[in-house]
């Protein structure tokens, strides 16, 4: 009996220390699990198999590719370590470049085209920790954390939004800024975060910013009789520094155009440009030199309104880009610009002079406006006391038939093409069919759903330049067209009830400013089919070396161990 009881204790005693064995194990493997998995996390700890299915060349699709790495490394740290350098010399504590996601991390990480975004975003924080740093904001319960970034209180930032931040310096993206894809397609084509990301650092951490210059010469409403800003346009001009622009007032007669000038705005001339036959005292034809300009990835913003006088020159270059102030006979030979009202579409009910713009969906236009757009109550964008822009003679209509399996609506659009120059023309705002033209108090034209009169129009002369085998860099020139001055005042953009400020802003940002780094690629969506990267034998073999290590070698160890143990217990 005592051997009995004594057995009875030794079995009790070991099947304590095997329960106790069993807990502390499975703790161990939680608390393991736990950190491995916060520590993978933190250090960007994982297996990228997606070379098959995204093949770019030099890098597969998460994993970030030397030509970015060297890029940062040889262009932009050494500005941010000489912009610490001057802050430390005046008692001032270093600062970081920092990169914002506008919510959650498990937010962003879980939705199919941030998460792209996010991990480049951490992987260049990785490899530049001491200069550059990732971090997530939720802008839903805290908006408050993104207000330094709103030029003013109309400005709406977005949660799908990146913010890179240097200093003072700030530039947003918006997330279909990070991807190609074609007008009207469903889906992406090809991923480019590592080349909009750098385009962004690049921007910020240079030694110059870029250039927006106003011109002055041509008696432009935009300023007083003492050559000043007027007070009616002053958030006009704050907003072309918060699109990252340095503002210079520029006589384009007697002054250079500045080597780093991405932006030139002429706001309503009353006078004339100057060009070969009607050259002016300094001989200098300011035609020849604005062509000159647009020949080199730059843009050129374009402001008329319903009294903007008839300029030979400027008009007779403009339709070359599609631009057109739509004019008629008042009379006697005598013409006047279109004064476009809409008295259904409208903030005046009953006069009809400030019309609600109607979004452009297609091409240039949409991409413009397509945060926008996105929202699920757009914004009204208004357009007060407007005229019109028409398309000009030279250009020819064309039509885009509807495909429904894609997704695609019918659409038209304006080309030319001519002597290897191919230029589109679209509409970003146009009047609803409800709209009028009027000449004197005559209505001259009534507008209709294939006839729309443009109150802002985006040309664009496409220029790709081919950089390597797997990337071509968007070079292309803009000419924007605004058929309204009273857009632009300040009652208009400082309402946070309309989106006349995010249109400016998107304008400004999405037509130039940007440099463009040409030797980082872009990394293409090669195979869509779900079946056809996991069938190739290169990803199968990857896949399986990784399915062998980590659950069949892991549950054999596990199986020798235990028998091991029974064996021995066995054996006592």
């Amino acid at each position: 009996m005592v051997n009995g009881n004594e057995n009875g204790h030794a079995y009790a005693s070991g099947g304590k220390k095997v329960t106790l064995i069993t807990a502390i194990v499975l703790l161990a493997v939680i608390i393991f699990n736990v950190l491995f998995t916060i520590l993978a996390d933190a250090d960007l700890w994982y297996i990228d198999l997606s070379e098959v299915r995204y093949t770019a060349g030099e890098s597969t699709m998460y994993t970030l590719s030397d030509s970015c790495k060297d890029l940062i490394r040889s262009e932009v740290i050494p500005m941010i370590e000489s912009a610490n350098d001057q802050r430390v010399s005046r008692g001032e504590e270093k600062i970081k470049l920092n990169i914002f996601f506008c919510s959650d991390k498990d937010v962003i990480e879980s939705n199919d085209r941030l998460r792209y975004v996010s991990i480049t975003a951490r992987s260049l924080e990785k490899e530049f920790s001491e200069s550059i740093d990732v971090q997530y904001l939720n802008i839903r319960q805290n908006p408050s954390s993104v207000q330094r970034f709103k030029t003013t209180s109309a400005s709406t930032i977005h949660e799908s939004d990146v913010i890179v931040e240097f200093g003072s310096e700030y530039l947003i993206g918006g997330i279909s800024a990070f991807f190609y894809q074609d007008d009207g397609a469903e889906r992406a084509w090809a991923y480019n975060g590592e080349q909009k990301l750098s385009a962004m650092i690049l921007s910020l951490t240079r030694a110059e910013a870029p250039i927006c210059a106003v011109t002055v010469n041509h008696g432009e409403s935009l300023f007083s009789a003492g050559g000043k800003v007027k007070d009616e346009y002053s958030t006009f001009i704050k907003l072309i520094g918060g699109a990252g622009y340095d503002i210079v007032y520029l006589d384009l007669e007697k002054d250079e155009i500045p080597e780093n000038c991405r932006m030139m705005i002429t706001f309503d001339p009353q006078s004339d440009f100057k060009a070969y036959g009607s050259l002016g005292e300094n001989g200098v034809s300011e035609i020849d030199k604005l062509d000159r300009y647009l020949e080199n990835s730059n843009a050129f913003f374009y402001i008329c309104s319903r009294e903007t006088p008839e300029h030979k020159n400027l008009e007779e270059y403009l339709s070359e880009w599609g631009v057109a102030i739509a004019r008629a006979d008042s009379g006697a030979g005598i013409y006047e610009n279109y004064v476009v009202r809409d008295s259904q579409n409208c903030t005046d009910i009953g006069r009809g002079d400030v019309v609600i713009g109607k979004y452009g969906e297609q091409g240039v236009a949409d991409g413009l406006t397509s945060d926008l757009q996105s929202q699920s109550y757009p914004p009204m964008v208004l357009f007060g006391k407007p005229t019109a822009i028409k398309p000009s003679s030279s250009y020819v209509k064309n039509y885009v038939f509807a495909d429904p399996e894609n997704g695609v609506e019918a659409y038209s659009y304006y080309s030319y093409f001519h002597n290897g120059v191919s230029r589109i023309i679209t509409n970003v705002f146009s009047s609803y069919d409800t709209a009028s033209a009027y000449i004197g108090d005559e209505v001259y034209e009534i507008a209709a759903d294939d006839n729309l009169f443009g109150l802002m129009t985006v040309t664009k002369e496409a220029r790709i330049k081919q950089e390597t085998n797997y990337t071509s860099i968007d070079r292309s020139s803009y000419v924007l067209s605004l058929a309204s001055t009273d857009f632009l005042t300040n009652d208009a953009l400082d309402s946070a009830a309309y989106g006349n400020t995010d249109v400016i802003l998107s304008a400004l940002r999405r037509t130039g400013g940007e440099a463009v780094p040409a030797n980082v690629a872009l990394k293409g969506f090669y195979i869509y089919d779900i079946d056809g990267a996991e069938n190739n034998p290169k990803y199968t073999a990857t896949a399986t070396t990784w399915l062998i290590c980590l659950t069949v070698i892991p549950a054999v160890v596990t199986l020798c161990v235990g028998t091991v143990v029974v064996v021995r217990r066995r054996k006592r």
